[in-house]
């Protein structure tokens, strides 16, 4: 399942759907629907299993022509290089729609309103208040400012967004620890409007949907360089030109 996680900011893709829907349910996530990636995600697929489906054909192949290796060479070039074609073709639709989405999600961020009512500025008004004494009051500033940000997660987006008017006030009482005071700024500004994520979310859609192919790729260069992998893993030069940046979402 695809979902974004709000602790992390993060995309991601959880296999196991129990644990997923814990993280939905809890509200620490939400889940994602985003048919045109995975109907790419699907053509890209559908050409591999294809392409993986005829070379398998003609490896096995009872026809004597194909027992020739000129002639099973000559087979196995063509298929491949009218797969790499075909891939191509789904990826640079792909790479142009996502480039459309992020320009598109920029301006749904930048437009984004969340209304707010004459009570969520009561609430944000009066929760600064009881938070500055609670610091105030504190000897352990740290357990005190847990408490707030633990308390912030428990208001609504538009109590929140109140809430940033009077952060000055807030933050104001924490003397010193820079670490502490980001951490209130972070969770009031942990809007959960769909508007507002939409640009982070489109950041992180994959660069490719030729997963498979990249596998493949990656694996026959690992057979023929050795030393692209040390100790099991494989190495920063590898690692730099294979598969940094080439897909976004993180694996749970």
């Amino acid at each position: 399942m695809r979902i974004f996680n709000y602790e992390n900011k993060r995309v991601e893709e959880i296999s196991d759907d129990m644990q997923a829907d814990e993280l939905i349910r809890s509200g620490q996530a939400v889940e994602l629907d985003i048919p045109r990636l995975t109907s790419y995600e699907n053509k890209a697929d559908e050409i591999h299993a294809n392409y993986k489906k005829e070379v398998e054909r003609i490896k096995s192949s009872d026809n004597p022509l194909m027992k020739n290796p000129e002639v099973r060479k000559y087979e196995l070039d063509r298929l491949e290089q009218e797969y790499r074609a075909q891939s191509a073709e789904v990826e640079a639709e792909y790479k142009e729609w996502r480039a459309a989405q992020i320009e598109e999600s920029k301006v749904r961020a930048a437009q984004a309103t969340i209304k707010v009512s004459d009570n969520d500025k009561l609430v944000a008004e009066q929760f600064k208040n009881r938070a500055s004494l609670k610091l105030a009051a504190a000897v352990e500033k740290g357990d005190a400012l847990t408490e707030i940000k633990n308390e912030i997660r428990l208001l609504t987006d538009g109590q929140r967004v109140a809430l940033q008017g009077e952060i000055a006030g807030l933050i104001g009482g924490i003397e010193g620890n820079a670490t502490h005071k980001q951490a209130i700024i972070s969770a009031v500004q942990d809007i959960r409007n769909s508007d507002l994520l939409a640009a982070k979310v489109a950041e992180q859609l994959p660069h490719s949907v030729l997963t498979m192919q990249r596998i493949e790729d990656i694996a026959k260069r690992v057979v023929r360089e050795p030393g692209a992998m040390r100790d099991g893993g494989i190495d920063r030069e590898f690692y730099e030109e294979h598969l940094k940046g080439k897909g976004a979402f993180i694996p749970r």
